[in-house]
């Protein structure tokens, strides 16, 4: 449940009916799912959980694959649903992180500013999340 600073927990995942003047209207609902990259220990896990549920995770805990969802009434009254997969710092199973970047609808990279082989791990993620999404064209002219 997502914490204080402005975030609503919405009641119910169904659509949601308002009357208006004798009107009913259906309230527009977003889904959105944001897939967490990076090595192991950079704090995937505790970004989550600040942002999510405002508490700060100060002991590791190895993460093989979490999904953490968060439910907020946008400005419009528009309702949003967002998962959020924390996915493992050891690509072990290269099929999962397939399966990972190709049902993301956006992608949060994360490396340890003292760490200099996490932020090569998100240079070579990057390269995996572009190849999949970017239309722009490679090489021209070359």
């Amino acid at each position: 449940m997502p914490g204080q600073g402005g975030r609503l927990r919405l009641p119910s995942l169904g659509t949601d009916s308002t009357c208006s003047n004798g009107t009913v209207s259906q309230l527009q609902k977003e889904y959105r799912r944001v897939v967490m990259m990076g090595s192991a220990k950079v704090g995937k896990s505790s970004i989550i959980s600040q942002f999510l549920y405002d508490k700060y995770l100060s002991k590791y805990r190895e993460t093989v694959e979490e999904l953490h969802r968060g439910e907020y009434v946008l400005p419009d009254g528009a309702s949003l649903t967002l998962d959020i997969l924390d996915t493992s710092g050891a690509y072990q199973f290269p099929a999962m992180r397939a399966l990972s970047i190709s049902t993301a609808d956006a992608f949060i990279l994360v490396f340890a500013v003292d760490n200099a082989e996490s932020w090569e791990e998100v240079r070579k993620l990057r390269e995996q999340t572009t190849q999949k999404y970017c239309t722009c064209p490679q090489n021209i002219g070359k």
